[in-house]
């Protein structure tokens, strides 16, 4: 799993060029799915920062728990997101 490095400035790299855009980046790579990058990058723009960090902390704290490799950590993320938008209806 790679390690979850912020970078709060989002000039460091000339394709991220807005805080959305830096979100989805690490979002992306802390579930190992960094082909997925627009779907990151979707939600990124939906939903507050804050909230987005702790479900994916919550999310690599379950795939620590669960022997690292028995969970699928993008899949259980989107779940999670999905869950925010059913508790809002």
């Amino acid at each position: 799993m790679p390690e979850f490095k912020y970078n709060p400035d989002p000039k460091a790299s000339k394709k991220l060029h807005s805080r959305e855009h830096v979100l989805a980046d690490d979002l992306s790579k802390m579930m190992g799915e960094p082909k997925r990058f627009s779907a990151y990058l979707g939600i990124s723009i939906r939903y507050p920062e804050e909230i987005l960090r702790r479900i994916a902390s919550e999310v690599l704290e379950s795939y620590k728990r669960d022997h690292a490799g028995k969970i699928n950590c993008g899949k259980l993320f989107f779940y999670k997101v999905g869950q925010l938008r059913k508790d809002k209806k």
